[in-house]
């Protein structure tokens, strides 16, 4: 199991957390929940964690602070931030001081806490099915001694694939899936095909000659793309090695993994071979993490910072040469199709026409026009996430109601609370909810309160201070002041009337 330690200065964050998933189910298991960097930093000091989740701001030590001091003590666990929409710049930051990934509080769902966790699951812990600990020992452990070649076929669209397949992707997805391999003629004498995870899927293939084994893979690898896509409306990238030994088929896994994420510069469906795209594929392993704060900038609010970062990237790109010139570019497209999605955004929606980029890089005549035709294309995206952005906004405030009616008998509710719920800063969630509510938060907040209070009151004989207690107000006088106020009766002359 993965143990995750939560940090966050609301506790209703922490159940928020806790509550949406099976923990367990997705191989980790939250060993501690605290309230801040101090805290967090006095447990970490003493208990062994591997991943953490924290906020960014948080009163006294806040998640930046945390993460410079387990970065000194060279003891930092993989590390996901949670942020609100404005808070790109702290992000930067945090990525600066090796943050894995982020989650912006208003994207927080099933979803979206599942496919990150799965990504962590398989790309960093190394680790296949719901729980790590009963996943194989590795890339070809079952195999014969011998050479191979290794395919990774990758589910497009996974987090769409997911929902429409429901709750249980390995009877519903993954049986379906290996059941069609098998009816490939040429997958059945030298090939072994399992499933990983239910979004990736591994083909060994036996060489017994070098002659013609990478044409046989290919079409292989077509016919079984063919199947999934008729008979099953799926589309995969696939990431297909060189020969390789038994031994060295983990190496050959990591790089099929990056092979895939290579796939979205040709398209759906497209096959990515390690000895066409072998150097492209060690460059984007380490310079594509270089890409994380232009891309956190370009799908955020502040032209500022987004001004600040692109001018910073376009005056490194000008000192390279032409080959590496059309290298850099190549892996910010790429990084951009494996990050948008933790952005809300499919790569797919920012490029539906996808064209094939090394083509169509490699056809401008000079850098300068690459330039152009990057700048314009970054636009482009900066356009979609500002058009995902108001669309998801759309449903923040139906979202922070349904939140304050789940926990409105909380007396720590706050709307500090809810703004970070929902990814908005205090102010102008305040101001948002007014204009679409037609009445303050706090307003709102007590017609819940004094709702079920007046169901209580008709319809239990608990006590007035009960009552008070079990609708989140801390005081049964200010209670008795606000009931007062609304129905301009006490709630002892309200349950009177009733009687």
């Amino acid at each position: 199991m993965i143990r995750t330690l939560i940090v966050d200065d609301d506790s209703l964050i922490h159940v928020t957390l806790r509550s949406l998933i099976d923990w367990e189910s997705c191989g980790c298991t939250v060993v501690q929940d605290c309230s801040g960097g101090s805290q967090a930093l006095s447990y970490l000091m003493e208990h062994p964690v591997d991943l953490l989740i924290t906020d960014i701001k948080m009163p006294g030590m806040d998640g930046l602070e945390l993460m410079r001091q387990l970065r000194q003590s060279g003891s930092i666990p993989v590390t996901v931030v949670l942020s609100g929409y404005d808070e790109f710049e702290l992000v930067r930051e945090a990525f600066r001081l090796g943050a894995y990934d982020y989650l912006l509080k208003g994207n927080i769902s099933q979803t979206s806490l599942t496919q990150l966790l799965n990504g962590l699951r398989e790309k960093v812990f190394h680790a296949g099915g719901p729980n790590p600990a009963s996943a194989p020992a590795g890339a070809g452990a079952e195999l014969e001694d011998g050479d191979y070649i290794l395919a990774l076929f990758a589910v497009e669209d996974f987090a769409q694939i997911a929902q429409r397949f429901g709750d249980n992707l390995r009877e519903r997805l993954e049986r379906p899936m290996l059941e069609l391999v098998r009816q490939v003629r040429r997958a059945q004498d030298r090939v072994t095909v399992r499933a990983r995870t239910p979004s990736r899927y591994e083909l060994y293939y036996r060489v017994r000659s070098r002659s013609g084994a990478q044409d046989t893979v290919r079409s292989v690898v077509r016919q079984i793309q063919g199947l999934w896509h008729d008979l099953m409306s799926l589309d995969t990238a696939v990431g297909i090695s060189t020969v390789v030994s038994r031994g060295e088929l983990e190496e050959a896994a990591a790089c099929c993994e990056t092979l895939c994420k290579l796939s979205v510069l040709q398209g759906p469906g497209s096959l990515c071979v390690q000895g066409q795209y072998g150097e492209l594929v060690r460059a984007y392993n380490s310079q594509a993490p270089a890409c994380d704060s232009l891309i956190a900038a370009l799908c955020g609010e502040d032209q500022q910072l987004l001004d600040q970062e692109l001018g910073r990237w376009f005056s490194g790109l000008k000192r390279l040469d032409n080959r590496d010139h059309i290298k850099r570019t190549l892996i910010l497209l790429a990084r951009l199709g494996e990050r948008l999605e933790h952005y809300g955004l499919t790569f797919s929606r920012a490029f539906p026409e996808r064209p094939d980029f090394p083509a169509l890089l490699r056809g401008f005549e000079s850098k300068r026009e690459r330039e152009i035709w990057l700048r314009n294309t970054l636009r482009r995206v900066r356009d979609a996430c500002d058009s995902q952005r108001q669309e998801r906004q759309k449903g923040a405030i139906q979202r922070a109601q349904e939140f304050m009616q789940d926990n409105f008998t909380n007396p720590e509710l706050m709307l500090k609370t809810v703004a970070d719920y929902v990814g908005f800063s205090e102010k102008y969630f305040s101001s948002r909810f007014t204009q679409e509510c037609g009445c303050t938060f706090i307003s709102y907040l007590n017609d819940l309160r004094l709702k079920r209070a007046q169901e209580l009151l008709v319809q239990t004989d608990m006590k007035i201070y009960e009552i008070s207690d079990a609708v989140g107000y801390s005081s049964v006088e200010h209670f008795n002041h606000m009931f007062k106020k609304k129905l301009c009766m006490s709630p002892k002359d309200f349950r009177k009337s009733r009687d």
